[in-house]
C-alpha cells in the first residue's frame, strides 16, 4: 500500500499541469485526463486485488480459507487455482450475481471509489 501511495505522489509531482509555465493545449490536457483516468482505474484494481489477497491470508490464519462464506462448503481446488482469493463456491457466486449483489469491480466501473 505504501508503494502505491508513493507512486501516486510521484505521478502528481510529475504532472505537467502543475507547472506554471505549462504550454499544453486542450488536446494535451484531454490526453492527460484520459491517462489519469486509466491510471486511477488500474490503481483501484490493484488495491482491490491486494485487499482480496490480504483477506485470503486472514482466512488462512483463521482456518476458513477454501470454504464458501455463504454455504460453508469447500471451494473446489480448480477454482482456488484460478482465483486463489475466492470467497464463494461457483454456485454461490452465480447466485449472488443473479440476485444483483454486485461485485466490487462492477461498482468500481460505475465510478464508486475505494479508500486506500
Amino acid at each position: 500500500m505504501s508503494k502505491i501511495a508513493q507512486e501516486m505522489g510521484t505521478k502528481l509531482d510529475e504532472d505537467p499541469r502543475m507547472s506554471t509555465i505549462s504550454t499544453l493545449d486542450i488536446g494535451d490536457l484531454s490526453q492527460l485526463d484520459l491517462d489519469e483516468d486509466i491510471d486511477y482505474t488500474l490503481l483501484n484494481m490493484y488495491i482491490e486485488r491486494l485487499r482480496n489477497v490480504e483477506d485470503a491470508l486472514d482466512r488462512l490464519e483463521e482456518g476458513t480459507y477454501g470454504y464458501c462464506e455463504d454455504c460453508g462448503r469447500a471451494i473446489k481446488l480448480e477454482r482456488l487455482k484460478v482465483l486463489p482469493f475466492a470467497k464463494y463456491c461457483v454456485q454461490c457466486q452465480e447466485r449472488r450475481e443473479k440476485t444483483g449483489q454486485e461485485s466490487k469491480l462492477k461498482r468500481m466501473r460505475r465510478g464508486e471509489d475505494f479508500e486506500l
